[in-house]
């Protein structure tokens, strides 16, 4: 349905000579990160800085592409992260779902009577285990769950689809959703990539970042599958947020460093915002720290007395992917694309399919 060029960003190792102090760092980050399940490189590290002074945390990074649920799934209880065992199963599961292009060995044949869609190199489905290991992306509260407020938690269980087949929940597809016109087909829609940002889903794919600092302003690109990408520029130093009645579609960001982490305030969101149940008043509070040359520890806080009863966090690591292509490729999506007559069309002729049959 969307005109795609390839999600993968296509990375060619590069040679980079660093610190032996920070060659260890990095290997007791991978250490405890992936063999032990920590969340991240426990030992102090000399960080690079950039000519003016500020740790650089320039270039692009991915979240892999992971399917660790946003919560944690009942089946752990409250253990935060996977066993060996576990992660063995999970990239056998992983694996199945996907086809021979990104090594897996999941039919590529179309069902009958699909015209066929696009393989897994061209689609976000999870190949990789979360660097961390952890069973959610919710680290606080320790329960691994989202502090819903209950009229917010009935809201959301309306909104969205859960599928069976996979841990947590995910957005049904368009034909699963209903709807009677374009406007009820978000999938469809191309309405462009939003804060904050959902990690582990398909349409995120690898969620990859490229960042860029200069004295008095980090830009942030972000790839956002089939809804495009966008940029995001965030002045440093502080300042007040813009007046209460200003209100811009990725929030008014405001940057600050603590030590050698950068810290992003983000406020003034839109009516149009939907972050599980949170709109307008959705106050996003982000951490970005770089831990080992090829990590970069995201942390993402939530507050909305509106929708939730507490603050809430994530934490995802980004892994660096190598500059000598330095390029992310693009997932394009448009509106008005040509699909969508036959999108509706069919639609309306399974409607007066269904009606003829009750009719009889």
């Amino acid at each position: 349905m969307h005109r795609k060029s390839a999600v993968a960003i296509l990375t060619v190792p590069a040679v980079v000579v660093i610190a032996l102090a920070w060659q260890n760092a990095a290997s007791q980050s991978r250490t405890s990160s992936e063999t032990a399940g920590v969340g991240a490189a426990t030992a102090a590290a000399p960080v690079a800085r950039l000519p003016w002074g500020e740790p650089d945390l320039q270039g692009i990074w991915s979240s892999g592409y992971i399917e660790t649920p946003l919560e944690r799934p009942d089946e752990f209880g409250g253990r935060e992260f996977l066993t060996d065992d576990e992660v063995r199963k999970e990239l056998e599961r992983l694996s199945v779902q996907q086809d021979h292009s990104t090594g897996g060995s999941a039919p590529a044949t179309p069902r009958p009577g699909d015209t066929g869609t696009y393989n897994s190199a061209f689609s976000g489905r999870g190949r990789d285990v979360i660097r961390t290991r952890r069973t959610s992306q919710v680290i606080d509260p320790k329960d691994g769950k989202i502090p819903w407020k209950p009229e917010i938690r009935e809201r959301v269980a309306k909104e969205v689809f859960t599928n069976t087949g996979t841990r947590g929940r995910v957005r049904g597809e368009d034909n699963e959703r209903g709807g009677d016109g374009p406007e009820d087909r978000p999938n469809d829609r191309c309405l462009g990539f939003a804060l904050p940002l959902r990690f582990g889903a398909w349409e995120t794919g690898g969620a990859h970042h490229r960042i860029v600092q200069t004295p008095g302003a980090v830009s942030i690109y972000y790839e956002y599958g089939p809804h495009g990408g966008a940029y995001r520029t965030i002045p440093i130093g502080g300042g007040p947020h813009l007046p209460p009645h200003i209100r811009q579609w990725l929030g008014d960001a405001r940057g600050r460093w603590e030590g050698d982490t950068l810290v992003v305030d983000t406020t003034n969101f839109t009516n149009r915002t939907n972050f599980e149940g949170s709109r307008e008043n959705l106050h996003l509070m982000e951490r970005f720290t770089r831990t080992a040359p090829d990590l970069l520890m995201y942390h993402a806080a939530f507050e909305d007395p509106t929708a939730f009863t507490r603050l809430w966090t994530i934490e995802i690591p980004m892994t660096r992917k190598g500059d000598k292509e330095n390029q992310i490729f693009e997932s394009a999506c448009h509106e008005g694309n040509y699909a969508m007559t036959g999108i509706l069309a069919g639609a309306r002729a399974r409607d007066k399919a269904e009606t003829a049959k009750r009719s009889r």
